[in-house]
């Protein structure tokens, strides 16, 4: 049966910072998959465009599982030149994601390559720049190696994320942690029978929690004076927490944006460490 409905859930892991999108659809893909991508709008309104279909990878019939780095920032497509470099090891994959602007939205790409059992420098250089140049004529970036543990990419508006095996004196950095807020994830997948679309809506709040977490473990549950301040906050965050999870189920989105901003405020004066 082919796909009646296709559909995508979402869980976020606070404590190893990463979300799990896993394929909830009514009926089977009808090999083989031409297009798929994931496109992740959050709360700042930055676009990433995750093309899994270009990788190898996807969601249908499984999951797949994003991190912070995998999302685009808009410095991450600001590089004209960069540098990887590596330290050779054997049967060890290298491998990064590739940014580049696709019709001005930012879009990435997995470059992967896996050393063989007498690996060398030159192998590892040599495996990568056959890699990305082979994508040069979509990602508009070339690279080039000539010795030593190192090679360089050049282009024009393009950035490199989610570096395995591999550094770079270019880097353009991404956030540790998942921005609070509302998160838009567009599942879009094209099989032999048709094209598909799934959208789900999610607010991610580990941040807060982590913070009104902090601030209810601090209650002294043996002091009996009324009025302590601490006591007082700690309550007034969790309402307020309570009340950004009920608004933005019930589609309230602008009170729950409302109320997000307020305790961001509450949680930035002494919550430094979560």
């Amino acid at each position: 049966m082919a796909i009646s409905q296709l559909s995508h859930s979402v869980c976020i892991d606070c404590s190893e910072n990463l979300y799990t999108i896993t394929d909830t659809s009514s009926g089977t893909v009808t090999a083989p998959i031409s297009a798929e991508t994931l496109t992740i709008t959050d709360p700042n309104s930055n676009v990433s465009v995750i093309n899994l279909y270009a990788s190898g990878e996807t969601i249908s019939g499984g999951s797949f599982v994003v991190s912070e780095s995998d999302l685009i920032t808009p410095t991450q497509t600001s590089l004209l030149a960069a540098t990887l470099n590596w330290t050779a090891a054997n049967t060890t994959v290298y491998s990064f994601y590739l940014v580049y602007l696709n019709s001005g939205v930012p879009t990435s790409i997995l470059v992967s390559f896996t050393s063989d059992a007498n690996a060398t420098d030159a192998e590892i250089g040599a495996g990568i720049v056959l890699l990305v140049t082979a994508l040069t004529g979509t990602t508009g970036v070339s690279a080039s190696y000539s010795s030593g543990a190192s090679l360089s990419l050049s282009g024009t508006s393009f950035g490199i994320t989610s570096l395995s095996n591999l550094t770079s004196l270019s880097e353009s950095t991404a956030l540790d942690q998942f921005t609070d807020g509302k998160y838009n994830i567009h599942w879009s997948l094209t099989d032999a029978d048709a094209a598909y679309n799934s959208v789900t809506e999610s607010y991610f709040l580990c941040n807060v929690e982590c913070c009104v977490r902090g601030k209810m473990s601090a209650i002294d549950i043996d002091c009996d004076c009324t009025g302590d301040k601490a006591t007082d906050a700690a309550i007034e965050s969790m309402l307020m927490l309570q009340g950004i999870k009920a608004a933005a189920a019930c589609g309230k989105d602008a009170k729950a944006d409302k109320l997000l901003v307020g305790l961001q405020a509450i949680c930035n004066n002494d919550c430094k460490s979560c």
